[in-house]
């Protein structure tokens, strides 16, 4: 290979690389909100479970935390863990976590 040959190639695939390299970047207002909280700052209560009949809804378990809090007196889960669950023909799937309330 002559030296414009080599040249060439490496233009082409610095222009490769420069084009595959860049991604799109999300705006703001997609991006969820997060709180940071210490042991001070909320009360840990009882152990709450629901379920629901599983599906491919992609809001199930934002739904399954909102049942299981609707008749609690807790603002949020601590660490929900999802599991599904047969129960004769049907699935279903089931959130349990500690309710917590911020003081």
């Amino acid at each position: 290979m002559n030296k414009k040959n080599i040249i060439a190639f490496i233009a082409v695939l610095s222009i490769f690389l420069i084009f595959t390299g860049c991604k799109t970047v999300s705006t703001a207002s997609v991006i969820p909100q997060s709180l940071q909280l210490s042991g001070s700052d909320i009360t840990v209560g009882e152990v709450l479970i629901a379920e629901m009949p599983y599906s491919n809804d992609e809001n199930l378990k934002e739904q399954l935390i909102a049942k299981a809090l609707k008749d609690s007196k807790y603002d949020f889960l601590i660490m929900p863990r999802y599991e599904i669950v047969q129960v004769g023909l049907s699935k279903k799937m089931r959130v349990i976590g500690r309710g917590a309330k911020v003081k």
